[in-house]
């Protein structure tokens, strides 16, 4: 079977019925793993700026993860689900494509309207202000991605709900 690029219901379906290899499963977290070194290095490229609040965006984004992680563990069964990890990266592809995808467009629209919004005349320092949206965003993607993981986790672990929602 194909890698479920963007079509997260059939990718649902699939694991519910327990129809994805071992060797799907690789590929799925081999493109996981693109995914999450694209997204690092292309914070980096965009600017990243060492300090007291990139540290706190970072300890924010980590927390969010753990508490998403744990309640993608609770939907899919708790101790007694299974596949965890593997269903883990299977969805976490065409949610996290999905959520990347999100964060170009916003980021894009960042690059054209805060230079002409936030300006030295309207705030004391433009560079802060575009920091904490920043922040803000990377917390709320965050959030997204486990939350639609989570969603999905559910669906796959009672059969009976993947084909609805």
């Amino acid at each position: 079977m194909a890698v479920h690029w963007w079509r997260t219901n059939s990718l649902v379906t699939e694991l519910a019925h327990d129809q994805v290899s071992e060797e799907q499963s690789l590929r799925y977290a081999m493109i996981s793993a693109v995914l999450a070194t694209f997204t690092l290095y292309y914070g980096y490229w965009t600017g990243a700026e060492r300090g007291w609040l990139l540290l706190m965006e970072c300890v924010a984004v980590t927390v969010i993860s753990l508490i998403g992680l744990t309640e993608c563990f609770k939907k899919n069964g708790g101790s007694n689900g299974s596949h965890f990890l593997k269903r883990l990266y299977c969805l976490g592809v065409p949610v996290g494509v999905k959520v990347l995808l999100a964060a170009l467009v916003i980021d894009q629209l960042f690059v054209i309207t805060i230079p002409r919004i936030v300006t030295t005349t309207s705030f004391r320092d433009p560079f802060f202000v575009y920091q904490l949206a920043t922040f803000v965003l990377m917390g709320t993607l965050t959030v997204c991605f486990y939350w639609r993981i989570a969603h999905h986790m559910r669906r796959v672990a009672h059969p009976e709900r993947s084909v609805a929602a």
